[in-house]
């Protein structure tokens, strides 16, 4: 369940190693806030286990326009018997998204977390400077330099709005970087067509659909490809992301779209 909100998270764009950075203003809405029902597949049975929100607003940072996204995800106690999720992700990114700074405040099972990160630009080069904090008080501080862009979790999921898929293939991978707490770590998105979605109001929408998968050890200590969540975003000019099918041990999470609500 850890890997929910990578999820929700998700996803920029990087093409033949040339990154997709900035994309167009225009895509994100001050007062928007997308509602999201959260189940668990328990025993061969869906269980309703929380819900979670990413409402986005205009600010400011530094004295320039931004717009700050947070991400709030929590596990209801029927689904805390289970796995406890109490998770506040925040970022903030220009109106083109191109990120600018990025925290995570974690309860995940028996594990919290506390990350942040700052994203400076100058000379063609975008630097990742983090700080991790651990639960017995130790302090990591780590930095990385890219051409690309550097993207957080909710900072991808903003950015992916930004796809054109008309320009990709069934099949095709993307790749691109992203915090990790500690690390910088090259991501691959795999395209996979479109699909029908139903959301839980009855609604149809026609959705694009990727697949993000990351390198893990198996058993041998062998690094394989391991599909770790498969998101839909609609096939139209807003690319709002309607579902969220999470891979995790003990089964398959869904990130269900309940509503939609914006101020303007």
């Amino acid at each position: 369940m850890k890997k929910l909100l990578s999820l929700l998270c998700l996803l920029s764009l990087v093409l033949s190693g040339h990154a997709q950075c900035p994309a167009r203003e225009g895509l994100l809405t001050d007062g928007e806030e997308i509602r999201y029902e959260l189940f668990f597949n328990w025993k061969f049975i869906w269980i309703k286990a929380g819900e979670a929100t990413l409402t986005t607003h205009l600010t400011t940072y530094q004295g320039a326009p931004a717009y700050e996204s947070t991400l709030l995800a929590s596990t209801n106690q029927r689904a805390d018997l289970i796995f406890r999720l109490r998770d506040t992700i925040r970022t903030v990114v220009t109106p083109e998204i191109v990120p600018l700074y990025f925290v995570k405040r974690c309860d995940e099972g028996k594990e919290m977390i506390y990350d942040r990160a700052w994203f400076d630009y100058g000379d063609g080069v975008c630097t990742a400077r983090q700080t991790k904090i651990y639960d017995d008080g130790r302090v990591r501080e780590t930095s990385f330099d890219d051409s690309r862009c550097i993207y957080d979790m909710v900072s991808l999921l903003l950015y992916s709005r930004s796809f054109d898929t008309d320009s990709l293939t069934i099949g095709q991978q993307l790749q691109f970087p992203m915090v990790t707490g500690v690390r910088v770590e090259e991501q691959n998105l795999i395209y996979l067509g479109k699909k029908d979605v139903e959301t839980l109001s009855g609604s149809i929408y026609r959705c694009q659909v990727f697949s993000l998968v990351q390198k893990k050890k198996n058993k041998d200590g062998e690094l394989e490809d391991r599909e770790i969540i498969r998101f839909y975003t609609t096939d139209d000019e807003q690319h709002l992301p309607v579902q969220l099918d999470l891979i995790l041990k003990f089964g398959v999470a869904k990130a269900k779209l309940a509503s939609v609500r914006t101020e303007n």
